[in-house]
């Protein structure tokens, strides 16, 4: 349920992502990290004009410094920085659950299928590797779906990957 859900929103922003968390979806606890002065002014107006301030922690500065504090707390993370989030992927391992959770990962990529295709099989195994690397060793990472959101330029579009990650069970 959406409503026991702990989400740490990496690139938050005025809350393009934060806000529907917490208004639409009912997120118990959105941690959303955002550096830039003016996006964090917005923000914090935003969630008080959406009633949401208990349910929001903001968090200001370089989100690399906000997981230190976020280990181990987030059902879910956003990662909606285009063209790339990649910078923020060892954080979003490093605050997911003990039992894992799943990362809403946006890129930009080659607009055609085998390009996508190609990101998304070396997204996985980069995800892999970073939990291993951080000690999270026998996670495995599963793309539930690929969503193509639109054409961020010529031949090359914006994509969201919902990636589950986490230890597999043995049976």
């Amino acid at each position: 349920s959406s409503r026991a859900t702990a989400v740490v929103d990496l690139y938050a922003g005025i809350g393009y992502f934060t806000l529907p968390y917490l208004v639409h979806a009912g997120a118990a606890h959105v941690h959303a990290c955002e550096w830039d002065e003016d996006a964090l002014a917005a923000l914090s107006r935003n969630v008080a004009a959406n009633g949401v301030e208990r349910r929001c922690t903001v968090h200001a500065g370089d989100n690399v410094q906000a997981a230190a504090t976020l280990a181990g707390v987030a059902h879910r993370v956003n990662l909606g920085l285009i063209p790339s989030s990649e910078a923020g992927w060892p954080v979003a391992v490093a605050v997911l659950l003990p039992e894992g959770g799943t990362l809403h990962v946006h890129a930009c990529v080659g607009a055609g299928a085998s390009e996508e295709d190609a990101w998304g099989r070396a997204l996985l195994a980069r995800l892999e590797a970073l939990a291993a690397g951080m000690g999270r060793r026998g996670w495995a990472a599963r793309l539930l779906h690929l969503e193509r959101v639109k054409s961020y330029a010529p031949r090359l579009n914006h994509v969201v990957a919902d990636v589950r990650l986490a230890p597999v069970r043995v049976a």
